[in-house]
């Protein structure tokens, strides 16, 4: 499959109605063997339909044979939204599907657009099978962890004789020499910190990862009035272990500064 590159580019004087139609932009292929249209939902309001071969099909509109692009981010964020609900759509509907990534294009070179994407569809066909079977019965889901820091910081404190040491020590010294003391209890307690939440982290995410197929790790992002996300994980989850995983979620909660949160059902984006 060949993908336009940022630096492909027509002039807009040259531009006609067969240049307009001379690439199929692909949301995603489906395990269907249907010859549809699920109609203007594309992007831009383009008409979104299906090419077949034997029993996948890719969903595509037509479109020139160059990426998207545009200075202005609402218009950017509202091309890639479209596309998520483009494949948001098949998925509702044939259960499972393969998502491509936002500019994908399929060219007219050495034939016309639909035929080569026909022939990657035909050349492919069985590892697109083997990768839709793997994903029958699974939907993406994200997962975050949030911490209270400043009530961590108070029970790692307490929980420390080190720390409990140096603050008796503290109290007990002038107040220029109580300066240095707090630095250096500062210190020892952020390294303890440290310690604590890389000792969580391990135990949620081998906690979680016993739930679902799949783990990705994402970034961690801010968290909400003054929590601290510690784990951000996109799972592959099968139908039949989202309850096991949503029990041990409730469970995390439960647990004294914690709180966790579950995102989804989604398409598999981050498994293909």
């Amino acid at each position: 499959m060949e993908q336009t590159s940022q630096g492909q580019r027509e002039s807009p004087i040259l531009i006609s109605s067969a240049t307009e139609q001379a690439g199929r932009y692909v949301y995603c292929v489906a395990r269907a063997g249907e010859k549809v249209s699920l109609g203007a939902i594309g992007i831009e309001g383009r008409e979104v339909y299906t090419i077949v071969h034997n029993d996948l099909c890719a969903l595509v509109h037509h479109c020139r044979a160059q990426p998207y692009e545009s200075r202005d981010p609402e218009v950017a964020a509202a091309w890639v939204l479209a596309h998520h609900e483009v494949v948001d759509a098949a998925w509702k509907r044939w259960g499972v599907v393969l998502p491509l990534t936002f500019n994908t294009i399929i060219m007219a070179k050495q034939g016309a657009a639909e035929e080569n994407l026909v022939a990657w569809l035909e050349a492919e066909y069985e590892s697109l099978k083997g990768k839709l079977d793997a994903l029958t019965g699974k939907a993406e889901f994200g997962v975050q962890v949030f911490w209270d820091p400043v009530l961590i910081s108070k029970q790692v404190a307490k929980s420390s004789p080190d720390i409990t040491r140096l603050e008796e020590e503290m109290r007990s010294k002038p107040r220029g020499l109580a300066y240095m003391y707090r630095q250096k209890l500062e210190a020892m307690l952020k390294k303890a910190i440290e310690v604590k939440a890389a000792e969580e982290y391990k135990a949620l995410y081998d906690m979680i990862s016993r739930c679902v197929d799949v783990v990705h790790v994402e970034k961690t992002k801010q968290g909400p009035e003054g929590r601290q996300m510690l784990v951000s994980l996109s799972c592959l989850v099968p139908q039949a272990q989202l309850p096991r995983l949503e029990a041990e979620l409730d469970r995390i909660s439960g647990m004294e500064g914690f709180s966790a949160r579950l995102v989804g059902p989604l398409p598999p984006y981050s498994f293909c």
